[in-house]
């Protein structure tokens, strides 16, 4: 016996793209949604705020392919990830997609919940010139992230939700740098303490930059942010070699400067314990610390002081008016130089104008991009574009220049590390485009409900357990005339006995269906 045709409606979903654990990624067959587990955060001290809800599982969508930009195609090689949508569905796609424990390092710029709306002066530029965008036609998730205007309970609770997925995507010796400033610092940090753990905060980084605000009557105008750096193990090292990490002696040291009786350079360092007793202290008050001269560098301490934030050279500052609180890539560069080499992963889920993508790209690193807004995605993919084109310049002036003179020695720190890949694909997830060919919006549907697809049959388009399947093109909402074909379609098949689902972008309004 037929059964009456069952009416169900599906969002806008899309094909994933799957990176194999520790294997350069490409694109691969879709993968069915599906949840995906959240280790329980263990750390101490906990926060209490109303509405905390320890993050357990979450939905995985897929993601659909926009464009891919791949000027140089090599097979089986890497391809960069920008992605378009809220970084919490980003990072469930990524977790259930093969980049557990994958990711090296992490640097996230959230909202600082300022008070700012950043929403309001957001600038798309088009071809015809440029154009602004109202808050309010932005959504949801880009209000809320954009505006960067919280209640304080909303707030927490959204980075607690996606400090736990990063916690998930970072490797064992992988470490997350969080930017922020005295607004939420403090909560900030006993948030990490209890994801990450007490144990494995390394470095609160003190970032000075010009005065931001100009003078104050009752208080001292801000001149620093903070980087909070923390680590999921304790397997991770500092790369004190790269040059990038060496900066010259401050004045005040390099004034110091002494020669011994041999004549070698050093400089002293008032270092003592707490418990040391006064002759002690006396005896160890200052400690030589011996350099090759005056002109030498050391590993930068945790106070930065030599770059200063928003303060690009004039060539360097792609996006800057389409973000204000853009920060430096000297900034990002001496960060991943610190903690990440050559080829491995690096990530930022608040992506903005793309900075941390195109440091990674020049440093030799494999990227992964978020982004919620539209606006920075295409902001990003431009500043990338011009980027890879560089790269790939060079490369062909290298292979003309003439050899290396006799006798002349070209160090490691004298070439710029080798791009890991030239291309990079962007992807939406759970923001999906419909205004595309049907079999690839079924695919899209299958792909997010768990239908099984029937190719050979011309009619149905798969099955979900023991049910027969029908989409309806998805430009258009279910209406009798579809239903009507459905019929027409079981009164040829008079030995068909199962259900069947229906599966469509909901139903004209005010129109009886069933």
């Amino acid at each position: 016996m037929k059964r009456k045709p069952k009416a169900s409606t599906a969002g806008k979903k899309a094909a994933p793209v799957r990176k194999p654990q520790g294997t350069p990624s490409t694109v691969e067959p879709p993968a069915p949604h599906r949840e995906v587990k959240i280790s329980k955060a263990k750390g101490r001290p906990m926060l209490v705020w109303v509405g905390k809800r320890p993050l357990e599982r979450v939905t995985a969508f897929p993601a659909q392919l926009v464009e891919t930009f791949n000027p140089a195609p090599e097979r089986g090689a890497w391809q960069n990830l920008l992605f378009h949508g809220d970084n919490k569905d980003v990072l469930a796609y990524l977790l259930a997609n093969g980049f557990r424990r994958e990711v090296d390092l992490v640097y996230i710029d959230p909202p600082f919940d300022s008070g700012a709306d950043y929403v309001r002066k957001v600038q798309l530029r088009a071809v015809s010139g440029t154009a602004k965008i109202a808050g309010e036609s932005y959504s949801l998730g880009e209000q809320v992230q954009y505006t960067d205007i919280w209640a304080n309970d909303n707030y927490l609770q959204f980075m607690y939700e996606r400090l736990s997925l990063l916690k998930e995507a970072l490797s064992e010796d992988g470490t997350i740098f969080v930017h922020c400033d005295w607004r939420k610092n403090y909560l900030l940090r006993c948030l990490l303490d209890e994801i990450f753990g007490a144990e494995n905060f390394i470095n609160e980084i003190i970032w000075v930059h010009q005065i931001m605000g100009g003078s104050h009557e009752k208080r001292f105008p801000k001149a620093h942010e903070s980087v909070l750096w923390y680590a999921k193990g304790n397997g991770y090292r500092l790369r004190e070699e790269d040059k990038e990490v060496r900066v010259p002696f401050s004045d005040y040291v390099r004034d110091s400067m002494k020669q011994d009786e041999q004549g070698e350079w050093y400089y002293e360092r008032r270092r003592m314990s707490r418990k040391a007793t006064a002759k002690e202290a006396a005896e160890k008050a200052h400690t030589r610390t011996y350099v090759p001269g005056p002109d030498a560098d050391t590993v930068a301490d945790d106070v930065w002081d030599d770059m200063l934030s928003y303060q690009e050279l004039p060539n360097q500052r792609q996006g800057l008016d389409l973000y204000p609180t853009q920060k430096t890539t000297r900034l990002l560069t001496r960060l991943i130089s610190a903690a990440s080499d050559p080829g491995q992963i690096v990530m930022d889920c608040f992506l903005g104008s793309g900075t941390l993508a195109v440091v990674a790209q020049q440093l030799g690193r494999r990227w992964i991009g978020c982004d919620i807004n539209k606006g920075a995605i295409q902001s990003t993919a431009r500043r990338l574009q011009t980027v890879v084109q560089e790269q790939i310049q060079s490369s062909k002036d290298d292979s003309k220049s003439a050899p290396t003179p006799p006798g002349v020695v070209v160090t490691k720190e004298d070439r710029p590390p080798r791009p890991a890949s030239l291309a990079f694909s962007i992807y939406r997830v759970n923001d999906y485009d419909l205004q595309i060919q049907h079999n690839e919006a079924v695919n899209l549907a299958c792909d997010h409900i768990g239908i099984e697809r029937t190719r050979a049959d011309a009619f149905f388009d798969g099955s979900l357990g023991k049910r027969l399947v029908r989409i309806i093109p998805f430009n258009h909402p279910l209406s009798p005339l579809d239903l009507e074909e459905i019929k027409k379609e079981l009164r040829s098949r008079p030995e068909e006995d199962r259900d069947i689902v229906v599966v469509a972008l909901g139903l004209r309004p005010h129109e009886k269906i069933l």
